[in-house]
């Protein structure tokens, strides 16, 4: 055997117990297990979704905003605005501005827009056409908010209506934030 083999096959030898102690090395680190946190199915489905709701300050003329927590069961878009309402009429009790009663509504999504069905009651509980301006208001802007829809349709008690008190809501309404 020259010389020169027998440098070749040190050389070879050298490189592959080296390459074998590295690979060693890296399969002890592989070994560590590193646990990932992740969200369990139970949290996530508890992740809230809120939106906000609008409610008039008659005090000072305008609207007011509160963040409401959505129901996590709700199956499609009409059930989402059965809940806002539902959780707006509650906050408007609670401000007393309107009476604790059933008061019926439906809401109905076509085309981008909402028709909102009120109960009479709802919006001849205002005094004054400014009250009903911002009531009115409060129902369209806490609807349109979350994004979905373009305008608003009201209807009282399933059919359209010129005005109940004050104004003429015959026409479709679309969100206003300077209200």
């Amino acid at each position: 055997m020259s010389n020169k083999l027998k440098i070749f096959l040190i050389v070879l030898a050298s490189i592959t117990i080296a390459t074998g102690m590295y690979s060693n090395e890296l399969n002890k680190k592989s070994e560590v297990i590193i646990p990932i946190t992740t969200p369990t199915v139970e949290a996530m489905k508890k992740a809230e979704i809120t939106t906000p709701i609008f409610y008039p300050d008659f005090k000072i003329g305008k609207l007011s905003a509160q963040d409401i927590i959505l129901n996590s069961n709700l199956l499609n878009k009409e059930d989402i605005l059965k809940d806002i309402i539902g959780q707006l009429l509650i906050k408007l009790e609670e401000k007393q501005i309107l009476k604790k009663e059933n008061l019926k509504y439906e809401v109905y999504l076509k085309n981008r827009t909402i028709y909102l069905d009120l109960d009479s009651k709802i919006l001849s509980s205002a005094k004054n056409p400014e009250e009903e301006l911002l009531l009115i208001y409060s129902f369209i802007n806490s609807l349109l908010t979350p994004g979905g829809a373009e305008t608003v349709v009201l209807l009282i008690n399933g059919a359209p209506t010129d005005k109940v008190n004050f104004i003429n809501i015959n026409k479709s309404y679309k969100l206003n934030s300077n209200i």
